[in-house]
C-alpha cells in the first residue's frame, strides 16, 4: 500500500506541475513572456535621420533580429507576429562634448555620437504593454577621430548597448 499511495502522490504532483506549467510565464536570461507568446517580428529600422554609414539600417536591424535571437526562445517572422517591433532610426549626430579653450578659440575635446531609435512595441496578446518611445545612446571619441570613418564594430557596440535598453523595456519588463 505504501508504494501505491507514493506513487499517487507523485502523479498527482506531476499532474499539478503540468496544469500550471501552461500559466505561468517563463525566465530566460531575464526574459518574462506569457508562456503563449511564442513568436516576433523586427521590421527594418529605416533611417530617416539621413546622416551615417549607408548601411546604417541593415547593421541596426540585423544586430537587433540577432540580440533577440540569441536571448530567447522565440520565433522570428516576416510579420505579425506576437510580438512585433517596427521604427526607425530618427538620429545619427555629432556634437562636441568637451569644449576647452585653447587660446581664443573654443575647442571640442571630445565629440559625442548619439543615435536614436523610435521604437513602436505591440504585444498582440497583451496590448496594455504596447509602447512608442524614443531609446538613445551616446558614445564620446577623442576630437582627433574623423568621424565619418568610424568602425562598423563601434556602431555595432552603440546599437548592442540601444539593443539591450530595447530588449529590457520589451521582454524583460525592466
Amino acid at each position: 500500500m505504501t508504494s501505491k499511495i507514493k506513487f499517487n502522490l507523485v502523479a498527482y504532483t506531476l499532474l499539478l506541475l503540468t496544469c500550471c506549467s501552461s500559466c505561468i510565464s517563463y525566465s530566460l536570461s531575464g526574459v518574462s513572456l506569457a508562456a503563449d507568446i511564442k513568436t516576433i517580428s523586427i521590421q527594418n529600422l529605416e533611417n530617416s535621420s539621413g546622416e551615417g554609414p549607408s548601411n546604417l539600417t541593415q547593421i541596426v536591424t540585423n544586430n537587433l533580429k540577432n540580440f533577440y535571437r540569441r536571448n530567447t526562445n522565440l520565433t522570428m517572422l516576416q510579420s505579425d507576429g506576437d510580438l512585433q517591433l517596427e521604427g526607425q532610426i530618427v538620429s545619427f549626430t555629432i556634437t562636441p562634448a568637451a569644449v576647452q579653450r585653447e587660446g581664443n578659440f573654443d575647442v571640442a575635446g571630445l565629440n559625442r555620437l548619439t543615435m536614436g531609435v523610435q521604437v513602436r512595441f505591440v504585444n498582440a496578446k497583451n496590448p496594455d504593454e504596447n509602447f512608442d518611445q524614443l531609446f538613445t545612446i551616446s558614445q564620446d571619441f577623442a576630437q582627433n577621430v574623423d568621424i565619418t570613418q568610424i568602425p562598423t564594430a563601434t556602431i555595432d557596440e552603440l546599437s548592442e548597448r540601444l539593443n539591450t535598453e530595447i530588449f529590457n523595456k520589451t521582454v524583460a519588463n525592466w
